[in-house]
């Protein structure tokens, strides 16, 4: 496994979601691209992805407001029964238009 692999996988942890993690990544880069300072100390030619992993890693960037992964269950749980809403279904007006955007 290289030292990358090892990093992904230490930030993945870190931030306790893959799609997350990813998200964050992508999100430093850009800021690092930009000319943000790095906040671990950099070797020459180390790319701003390995730099971003490091620093998630560490935990020196972090989400901000955390996300709560349990909100989407929390949403599903909210969401109208099937049987709710196959009976708005039923008493829409036949007169109702559909549009559709053409691309």
């Amino acid at each position: 496994m290289t030292n990358q692999h090892k990093l992904l996988d230490a930030a993945i942890k870190k931030v306790g979601n893959r799609y997350l993690a990813t998200m964050l990544v992508a999100k430093r880069i850009r800021q690092l691209h930009h000319g943000a300072p790095a906040y671990v100390k950099r070797s020459e030619g180390e790319s701003h992805f390995t730099v971003a992993m490091r620093e998630i890693a560490e935990g020196l960037v972090i989400l901000d407001p955390p996300v709560v992964i349990d909100s989407f269950a929390a949403a599903a749980a909210s969401l109208r029964p099937e049987d709710a809403l196959s009976q708005e279904v039923a008493q829409a007006p036949e007169s109702a238009e559909t549009v559709v955007e053409s691309s």
